[in-house]
Protein backbone atom coordinates (compact mmCIF):
# COMPACT_ATOMS: atom_id res chain seq x y z
CA UNK A 1 0.00 0.00 0.00
CA UNK A 2 1.14 3.34 -0.85
CA UNK A 3 2.19 6.00 1.73
CA UNK A 4 -0.56 8.74 1.85
CA UNK A 5 1.95 11.48 2.01
CA UNK A 6 3.90 10.34 -1.04
CA UNK A 7 3.14 11.40 -4.44
CA UNK A 8 3.67 8.92 -7.30
CA UNK A 9 3.68 8.93 -10.82
CA UNK A 10 2.67 5.52 -13.14
CA UNK A 11 4.74 5.50 -15.79
CA UNK A 12 2.62 2.51 -17.16
CA UNK A 13 -0.12 5.76 -18.13
CA UNK A 14 2.49 8.13 -18.80
CA UNK A 15 4.12 6.17 -21.83
CA UNK A 16 0.98 4.63 -22.82
CA UNK A 17 2.35 4.76 -26.27
CA UNK A 18 4.95 2.69 -27.65
CA UNK A 19 7.19 4.79 -29.56
CA UNK A 20 10.25 2.89 -30.25
CA UNK A 21 12.91 3.22 -27.83
CA UNK A 22 15.93 2.13 -29.86
CA UNK A 23 18.60 -0.18 -28.20
CA UNK A 24 19.62 -1.45 -31.29
CA UNK A 25 23.14 -2.66 -32.44
CA UNK A 26 21.45 -4.00 -36.05
CA UNK A 27 18.64 -2.52 -37.33
CA UNK A 28 16.55 -5.11 -37.21
CA UNK A 29 15.87 -5.15 -33.21
CA UNK A 30 14.13 -2.12 -31.68
CA UNK A 31 12.67 -2.36 -28.39
CA UNK A 32 9.35 -0.11 -27.50
CA UNK A 33 9.09 1.28 -23.96
CA UNK A 34 6.47 -1.33 -23.07
CA UNK A 35 8.99 -3.63 -23.15
CA UNK A 36 11.25 -1.64 -21.32
CA UNK A 37 9.22 -1.93 -18.19
CA UNK A 38 8.33 -5.17 -18.35
CA UNK A 39 12.08 -5.92 -18.90
CA UNK A 40 12.61 -4.26 -15.99
CA UNK A 41 9.50 -5.61 -13.95
CA UNK A 42 10.96 -8.82 -14.43
CA UNK A 43 14.22 -8.16 -13.58
CA UNK A 44 13.31 -6.65 -10.39
CA UNK A 45 11.78 -10.07 -8.93
CA UNK A 46 15.13 -11.35 -9.23
CA UNK A 47 17.18 -9.17 -7.62
CA UNK A 48 18.47 -9.11 -3.70
CA UNK A 49 16.04 -8.29 -1.57
CA UNK A 50 17.77 -7.96 2.05
CA UNK A 51 19.83 -4.96 0.47
CA UNK A 52 19.43 -1.20 0.12
CA UNK A 53 21.67 -0.32 -2.44
CA UNK A 54 22.76 -1.48 -5.98
CA UNK A 55 25.99 -0.65 -7.52
CA UNK A 56 25.50 -0.55 -11.61
CA UNK A 57 28.23 -0.80 -12.81
CA UNK A 58 26.46 -2.56 -16.36
CA UNK A 59 28.17 -0.98 -19.57
CA UNK A 60 25.22 -2.06 -21.78
CA UNK A 61 23.21 1.15 -22.07
CA UNK A 62 19.67 -1.07 -22.38
CA UNK A 63 20.62 -3.49 -19.66
CA UNK A 64 21.89 -0.67 -17.70
CA UNK A 65 18.70 1.42 -18.06
CA UNK A 66 16.71 -1.63 -17.29
CA UNK A 67 18.59 -2.67 -14.25
CA UNK A 68 18.59 1.29 -13.01
CA UNK A 69 14.65 0.52 -13.17
CA UNK A 70 14.26 -2.61 -11.84
CA UNK A 71 16.39 -1.41 -8.86
CA UNK A 72 13.64 1.67 -8.62
CA UNK A 73 10.84 -1.09 -8.16
CA UNK A 74 12.70 -2.86 -5.78
CA UNK A 75 12.44 0.29 -3.67
CA UNK A 76 16.69 0.64 -3.35
CA UNK A 77 19.52 3.09 -4.36
CA UNK A 78 21.23 3.21 -7.10
CA UNK A 79 25.15 4.02 -6.62
CA UNK A 80 26.94 5.06 -9.90
CA UNK A 81 30.56 5.36 -9.23
CA UNK A 82 32.48 8.47 -10.89
CA UNK A 83 34.74 5.31 -12.39
CA UNK A 84 35.07 1.56 -12.36
CA UNK A 85 38.59 1.80 -11.20
CA UNK A 86 38.70 -1.19 -8.54
CA UNK A 87 40.11 0.71 -5.66
CA UNK A 88 36.64 3.28 -6.51
CA UNK A 89 34.35 0.17 -6.34
CA UNK A 90 36.23 -1.31 -3.29
CA UNK A 91 35.88 1.75 -1.34
CA UNK A 92 31.96 2.56 -2.46
CA UNK A 93 31.46 -1.25 -1.36
CA UNK A 94 32.55 -0.82 2.27
CA UNK A 95 30.96 2.56 2.62
CA UNK A 96 27.49 1.52 1.61
CA UNK A 97 27.80 -1.89 3.64
CA UNK A 98 23.99 -2.43 2.23
CA UNK A 99 25.24 -3.00 -1.00
CA UNK A 100 25.75 -5.38 -3.95
CA UNK A 101 26.78 -4.88 -7.35
CA UNK A 102 24.93 -5.45 -10.59
CA UNK A 103 26.91 -5.66 -14.02
CA UNK A 104 27.03 -7.14 -17.62
CA UNK A 105 30.42 -8.44 -16.76
CA UNK A 106 30.78 -11.70 -14.61
CA UNK A 107 34.41 -10.70 -13.14
CA UNK A 108 32.83 -7.72 -11.56
CA UNK A 109 29.26 -8.74 -10.70
CA UNK A 110 27.36 -9.91 -7.52
CA UNK A 111 24.60 -10.13 -9.43
CA UNK A 112 24.94 -10.99 -13.22
CA UNK A 113 22.82 -8.74 -15.49
CA UNK A 114 22.28 -10.80 -18.92
CA UNK A 115 19.75 -10.97 -21.89
CA UNK A 116 18.48 -14.53 -20.59
CA UNK A 117 17.12 -13.23 -17.39
CA UNK A 118 14.55 -11.38 -19.19
CA UNK A 119 13.08 -13.93 -20.52
CA UNK A 120 10.02 -15.34 -19.56
CA UNK A 121 8.33 -11.81 -19.11
CA UNK A 122 6.72 -11.30 -15.88
CA UNK A 123 2.96 -10.13 -16.32
CA UNK A 124 3.08 -7.94 -13.46
CA UNK A 125 2.32 -4.11 -14.34
CA UNK A 126 4.99 -1.58 -13.74
CA UNK A 127 4.64 -0.64 -10.35
CA UNK A 128 3.90 3.64 -9.51
CA UNK A 129 7.29 5.50 -8.37
CA UNK A 130 7.50 7.78 -5.65
CA UNK A 131 8.57 11.22 -6.81
CA UNK A 132 10.79 12.40 -4.10
CA UNK A 133 12.36 9.30 -2.35
CA UNK A 134 15.83 9.24 -3.49
CA UNK A 135 16.44 7.00 -6.42
CA UNK A 136 20.29 7.34 -7.44
CA UNK A 137 23.51 8.26 -5.60
CA UNK A 138 26.30 9.98 -8.23
CA UNK A 139 29.55 10.83 -7.31
CA UNK A 140 31.32 14.18 -8.77
CA UNK A 141 34.45 13.58 -10.69
CA UNK A 142 36.98 14.37 -8.19
CA UNK A 143 38.45 17.14 -10.77
CA UNK A 144 38.50 19.82 -7.10
CA UNK A 145 39.15 17.28 -4.54
CA UNK A 146 37.36 13.88 -2.63
CA UNK A 147 34.15 13.12 -4.51
CA UNK A 148 31.08 14.08 -3.08
CA UNK A 149 28.25 11.73 -3.07
CA UNK A 150 25.08 13.49 -4.84
CA UNK A 151 21.66 12.13 -3.82
CA UNK A 152 18.71 12.59 -7.00
CA UNK A 153 14.90 11.80 -6.68
CA UNK A 154 12.90 10.77 -9.87
CA UNK A 155 10.96 14.13 -10.08
CA UNK A 156 14.37 15.94 -9.89
CA UNK A 157 15.20 13.85 -13.35
CA UNK A 158 12.00 13.96 -14.72
CA UNK A 159 11.83 18.03 -14.68
CA UNK A 160 15.01 18.36 -15.73
CA UNK A 161 14.25 16.15 -18.79
CA UNK A 162 11.43 18.01 -19.50
CA UNK A 163 12.70 21.60 -19.14
CA UNK A 164 15.27 20.66 -21.57
CA UNK A 165 13.20 19.27 -24.26
CA UNK A 166 11.37 21.62 -23.92
CA UNK A 167 14.81 24.21 -24.22
CA UNK A 168 15.66 22.52 -27.30
CA UNK A 169 12.60 21.85 -29.04
CA UNK A 170 13.12 17.90 -28.87
CA UNK A 171 10.06 16.77 -26.55
CA UNK A 172 8.10 16.04 -29.87
CA UNK A 173 10.88 14.77 -32.15
CA UNK A 174 11.58 11.28 -33.62
CA UNK A 175 15.27 11.35 -33.48
CA UNK A 176 18.38 8.94 -32.71
CA UNK A 177 20.86 9.53 -30.04
CA UNK A 178 24.67 7.92 -30.59
CA UNK A 179 26.07 8.77 -27.22
CA UNK A 180 30.02 8.58 -25.82
CA UNK A 181 28.75 9.56 -22.31
CA UNK A 182 28.88 6.49 -19.80
CA UNK A 183 25.86 6.08 -18.61
CA UNK A 184 26.98 6.32 -14.91
CA UNK A 185 27.55 9.93 -15.80
CA UNK A 186 25.36 12.46 -14.70
CA UNK A 187 25.83 13.59 -18.49
CA UNK A 188 24.99 10.59 -19.50
CA UNK A 189 21.96 9.36 -17.11
CA UNK A 190 20.62 12.62 -18.15
CA UNK A 191 20.27 12.35 -22.00
CA UNK A 192 20.57 8.98 -22.59
CA UNK A 193 17.89 7.55 -20.00
CA UNK A 194 15.29 10.67 -18.96
CA UNK A 195 14.97 12.67 -21.79
CA UNK A 196 14.53 9.66 -24.02
CA UNK A 197 11.77 8.31 -21.40
CA UNK A 198 9.93 11.48 -21.58
CA UNK A 199 9.80 11.93 -25.88
CA UNK A 200 10.38 10.99 -28.71
CA UNK A 201 13.80 10.27 -29.00
CA UNK A 202 15.09 6.79 -29.46
CA UNK A 203 18.80 5.77 -27.86
CA UNK A 204 21.20 3.37 -30.09
CA UNK A 205 22.62 0.99 -27.76
CA UNK A 206 25.97 1.12 -28.71
CA UNK A 207 28.87 3.27 -27.22
CA UNK A 208 31.16 4.47 -29.63
CA UNK A 209 34.39 5.83 -28.80
CA UNK A 210 37.19 6.48 -31.49
CA UNK A 211 36.23 8.95 -34.31
CA UNK A 212 36.02 6.20 -36.99
CA UNK A 213 33.43 4.37 -34.47
CA UNK A 214 31.42 7.30 -33.67
CA UNK A 215 30.85 8.09 -37.80
CA UNK A 216 30.22 4.80 -38.30
CA UNK A 217 27.18 4.19 -35.94
CA UNK A 218 25.90 7.49 -36.96
CA UNK A 219 26.16 6.61 -40.56
CA UNK A 220 24.43 3.31 -39.76
CA UNK A 221 21.13 4.83 -38.76
CA UNK A 222 18.35 6.19 -41.09
CA UNK A 223 16.66 9.31 -40.59
CA UNK A 224 17.97 12.19 -38.27
CA UNK A 225 20.40 12.08 -35.59
CA UNK A 226 21.90 13.82 -33.11
CA UNK A 227 25.47 12.79 -31.55
CA UNK A 228 25.59 13.02 -27.78
CA UNK A 229 29.39 13.84 -26.39
CA UNK A 230 32.64 15.75 -24.55
CA UNK A 231 35.04 18.32 -25.52
CA UNK A 232 37.64 16.34 -25.73
CA UNK A 233 36.22 13.48 -27.99
CA UNK A 234 34.54 16.20 -30.45
CA UNK A 235 38.09 18.00 -30.63
CA UNK A 236 39.20 14.16 -31.81
CA UNK A 237 36.70 14.06 -34.00
CA UNK A 238 37.16 17.33 -35.63
CA UNK A 239 40.90 16.87 -36.47
CA UNK A 240 40.08 13.56 -38.54
CA UNK A 241 40.08 14.36 -42.30
CA UNK A 242 36.47 12.04 -42.86
CA UNK A 243 33.38 12.53 -44.29
CA UNK A 244 31.13 12.58 -41.44
CA UNK A 245 27.44 11.91 -42.09
CA UNK A 246 24.52 14.44 -41.79
CA UNK A 247 23.76 15.34 -38.06
CA UNK A 248 20.95 17.29 -36.78
CA UNK A 249 22.62 18.58 -33.94
CA UNK A 250 25.73 17.81 -31.40
CA UNK A 251 25.39 18.13 -27.96
CA UNK A 252 28.11 19.15 -25.46
CA UNK A 253 29.06 18.88 -22.11
CA UNK A 254 31.02 18.59 -18.57
CA UNK A 255 33.44 21.18 -19.40
CA UNK A 256 32.87 24.42 -21.45
CA UNK A 257 33.70 24.87 -25.11
CA UNK A 258 35.87 27.98 -26.46
CA UNK A 259 34.14 29.72 -29.58
CA UNK A 260 36.91 28.57 -32.00
CA UNK A 261 36.98 24.91 -30.71
CA UNK A 262 33.45 25.29 -31.23
CA UNK A 263 33.69 26.70 -34.94
CA UNK A 264 35.99 23.81 -35.88
CA UNK A 265 33.35 21.39 -34.65
CA UNK A 266 30.68 22.74 -36.84
CA UNK A 267 32.85 23.60 -39.96
CA UNK A 268 33.78 19.76 -39.76
CA UNK A 269 31.39 17.77 -38.65
CA UNK A 270 28.43 20.18 -40.44
CA UNK A 271 26.56 20.56 -37.31
CA UNK A 272 25.19 23.15 -34.84
CA UNK A 273 26.59 22.13 -31.49
CA UNK A 274 24.88 23.31 -28.42
CA UNK A 275 26.33 23.25 -24.75
CA UNK A 276 24.61 21.84 -21.43
CA UNK A 277 25.94 23.85 -18.49
CA UNK A 278 25.21 22.00 -15.01
CA UNK A 279 26.49 19.72 -12.90
CA UNK A 280 26.32 16.54 -10.76
CA UNK A 281 24.52 18.62 -7.86
CA UNK A 282 22.26 20.65 -10.30
CA UNK A 283 21.59 18.33 -13.14
CA UNK A 284 21.52 20.56 -16.45
CA UNK A 285 19.70 23.85 -16.10
CA UNK A 286 20.85 25.76 -19.24
CA UNK A 287 22.41 25.96 -22.50
CA UNK A 288 23.67 27.85 -25.51
CA UNK A 289 25.09 27.30 -29.32
CA UNK A 290 28.20 28.65 -28.78
CA UNK A 291 28.81 29.95 -31.94
CA UNK A 292 26.26 32.17 -31.52
CA UNK A 293 26.91 33.51 -28.45
CA UNK A 294 28.82 33.28 -25.23
CA UNK A 295 25.57 33.75 -23.07
CA UNK A 296 24.20 30.94 -21.06
CA UNK A 297 20.37 30.87 -21.20
CA UNK A 298 18.32 29.00 -17.97
CA UNK A 299 15.78 26.43 -19.16
CA UNK A 300 12.35 27.85 -18.53
CA UNK A 301 11.12 28.85 -14.88
CA UNK A 302 14.62 28.61 -13.76
CA UNK A 303 16.68 32.04 -12.47
CA UNK A 304 19.87 32.47 -11.65
CA UNK A 305 20.05 35.41 -8.62
CA UNK A 306 23.15 37.40 -7.62
CA UNK A 307 22.37 38.19 -3.88
CA UNK A 308 25.16 39.74 -2.56
CA UNK A 309 28.30 38.30 -3.16
CA UNK A 310 26.78 34.61 -3.75
CA UNK A 311 24.95 33.13 -6.86
CA UNK A 312 21.83 31.67 -5.88
CA UNK A 313 20.03 29.30 -8.30
CA UNK A 314 16.13 28.64 -7.84
CA UNK A 315 13.32 27.30 -9.87
CA UNK A 316 12.60 24.25 -12.40
CA UNK A 317 13.72 21.13 -10.90
CA UNK A 318 16.17 23.08 -8.19
CA UNK A 319 14.52 22.45 -5.50
CA UNK A 320 14.94 23.54 -3.05
CA UNK A 321 16.86 26.50 -3.89
CA UNK A 322 20.76 26.62 -3.66
CA UNK A 323 24.09 28.96 -4.12
CA UNK A 324 26.62 27.96 -6.33
CA UNK A 325 30.68 28.00 -5.82
CA UNK A 326 30.84 29.65 -9.64
CA UNK A 327 31.27 32.88 -10.49
CA UNK A 328 29.14 35.01 -13.19
CA UNK A 329 27.89 37.37 -14.86
CA UNK A 330 23.86 37.98 -15.52
CA UNK A 331 22.57 40.46 -18.00
CA UNK A 332 19.03 41.57 -18.06
CA UNK A 333 17.23 38.34 -19.33
CA UNK A 334 18.43 36.49 -16.74
CA UNK A 335 21.16 34.50 -19.47
CA UNK A 336 24.37 34.75 -18.14
CA UNK A 337 28.30 34.38 -18.78
CA UNK A 338 30.22 32.01 -16.50
CA UNK A 339 33.50 33.83 -15.41
CA UNK A 340 34.78 30.63 -13.13
CA UNK A 341 34.78 29.05 -9.74
CA UNK A 342 35.68 31.38 -6.99
CA UNK A 343 38.65 28.96 -6.34
CA UNK A 344 39.37 29.34 -10.74
CA UNK A 345 39.69 33.10 -10.41
CA UNK A 346 43.54 34.06 -10.01
CA UNK A 347 44.86 37.71 -9.05
CA UNK A 348 48.16 38.13 -10.76
CA UNK A 349 50.09 41.55 -10.06
CA UNK A 350 46.62 42.94 -9.46
CA UNK A 351 45.02 41.80 -12.77
CA UNK A 352 42.36 38.56 -12.95
CA UNK A 353 42.03 36.12 -15.09
CA UNK A 354 40.25 32.64 -14.96
CA UNK A 355 42.01 29.72 -15.26
CA UNK A 356 39.34 27.48 -17.37
CA UNK A 357 39.77 30.66 -20.05
CA UNK A 358 43.56 30.78 -19.70
CA UNK A 359 43.02 26.48 -20.27
CA UNK A 360 40.96 27.30 -23.48
CA UNK A 361 43.57 29.56 -24.76
CA UNK A 362 46.09 27.05 -23.94
CA UNK A 363 44.39 24.32 -25.68
CA UNK A 364 43.44 26.48 -29.09
CA UNK A 365 46.81 26.92 -29.93
CA UNK A 366 47.54 24.16 -33.36
CA UNK A 367 50.00 21.33 -32.05
CA UNK A 368 48.52 21.57 -28.26
CA UNK A 369 46.76 18.42 -27.42
CA UNK A 370 46.19 19.45 -23.96
CA UNK A 371 47.68 21.27 -21.19
CA UNK A 372 46.73 23.36 -17.82
CA UNK A 373 47.57 26.57 -16.03
CA UNK A 374 48.13 26.31 -12.30
CA UNK A 375 48.88 28.96 -9.70
CA UNK A 376 53.27 28.25 -8.41
CA UNK A 377 55.57 30.30 -6.71
CA UNK A 378 55.75 34.10 -5.76
CA UNK A 379 52.13 34.54 -7.46
CA UNK A 380 53.00 33.58 -11.15
CA UNK A 381 51.47 30.69 -12.63
CA UNK A 382 53.51 27.77 -14.37
CA UNK A 383 51.60 25.20 -17.10
CA UNK A 384 52.09 21.45 -18.02
CA UNK A 385 51.68 20.70 -21.47
CA UNK A 386 51.02 17.46 -24.10
CA UNK A 387 52.84 18.37 -26.90
CA UNK A 388 54.95 17.81 -30.00
CA UNK A 389 55.95 21.22 -29.89
CA UNK A 390 59.32 23.20 -27.96
CA UNK A 391 58.60 25.05 -25.08
CA UNK A 392 59.64 28.73 -26.78
CA UNK A 393 56.78 27.69 -29.56
CA UNK A 394 54.20 27.17 -26.85
CA UNK A 395 55.04 30.12 -25.56
CA UNK A 396 55.64 32.39 -28.68
CA UNK A 397 51.83 30.99 -29.60
CA UNK A 398 50.67 32.37 -25.89
CA UNK A 399 51.89 36.23 -26.23
CA UNK A 400 49.41 37.48 -28.15
CA UNK A 401 46.50 35.62 -26.46
CA UNK A 402 46.79 36.82 -22.68
CA UNK A 403 48.30 39.47 -20.57
CA UNK A 404 52.37 38.85 -20.06
CA UNK A 405 51.57 38.52 -16.46
CA UNK A 406 48.97 35.49 -16.94
CA UNK A 407 52.24 33.94 -19.24
CA UNK A 408 53.68 30.82 -17.42
CA UNK A 409 56.77 31.06 -15.38
CA UNK A 410 57.76 27.34 -15.74
CA UNK A 411 56.16 25.19 -18.54
CA UNK A 412 56.18 21.54 -18.32
CA UNK A 413 55.94 18.89 -20.78
CA UNK A 414 54.10 15.69 -20.30
CA UNK A 415 53.06 12.33 -22.15
CA UNK A 416 49.66 12.65 -20.93
CA UNK A 417 47.26 14.79 -18.59
CA UNK A 418 44.98 12.29 -15.80
CA UNK A 419 41.83 13.07 -17.37
CA UNK A 420 39.20 10.56 -16.32
CA UNK A 421 36.44 9.30 -19.14
CA UNK A 422 34.48 12.07 -19.58
CA UNK A 423 37.29 14.24 -20.27
CA UNK A 424 37.98 15.90 -16.77
CA UNK A 425 41.19 16.09 -14.67
CA UNK A 426 41.56 14.38 -11.71
CA UNK A 427 43.41 17.02 -9.03
CA UNK A 428 45.08 14.77 -6.88
CA UNK A 429 46.54 12.28 -9.83
CA UNK A 430 46.99 16.13 -11.50
CA UNK A 431 49.21 17.21 -8.18
CA UNK A 432 51.07 14.63 -8.23
CA UNK A 433 52.11 14.92 -11.76
CA UNK A 434 52.65 18.32 -11.42
CA UNK A 435 55.05 17.78 -8.43
CA UNK A 436 56.91 14.80 -10.20
CA UNK A 437 58.29 17.63 -12.99
CA UNK A 438 58.91 20.15 -10.67
CA UNK A 439 61.23 18.00 -8.70
CA UNK A 440 62.97 16.35 -11.83
CA UNK A 441 63.31 19.77 -13.24
CA UNK A 442 64.70 21.45 -9.94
Amino acid sequence: MTAPNLEYISLNNALKQTLPLNFCINLDTTITRAELLADAVTLSEKLPKNKRYAINLCQDRYLFIVSFLAVCIRQQISLLPQNQAANTIQVLSESYSESYILSDDAELADFLISPPLLNNKSQQPFPDIALDQPISISFTSGSTGKPKAISKTWREFQTSAQLALQQLNLENQAISLVSTAPMQHMFGLETCLFWVLFSKLSLHNSRPFYPEDIRITLASLPGEKILISTPRHLKACSQQSIIWPTIKLILSSTAPLSQTLAKQIEQTLQAPIYELFGSTETLSFASRQTTQTELWQPYNTIQLQKIGAQFLLQGGHIQPARYLDDQFSINEKGHFILQGRASDLIKVAGKRASLNSLNQLLNQIEGVDDGVFFPSKNERLSAIVVSQLPKTSILQALKPLMDEVFLPRSLYLADALPRNEMGKLIKNDLDQLIRAHQLANK
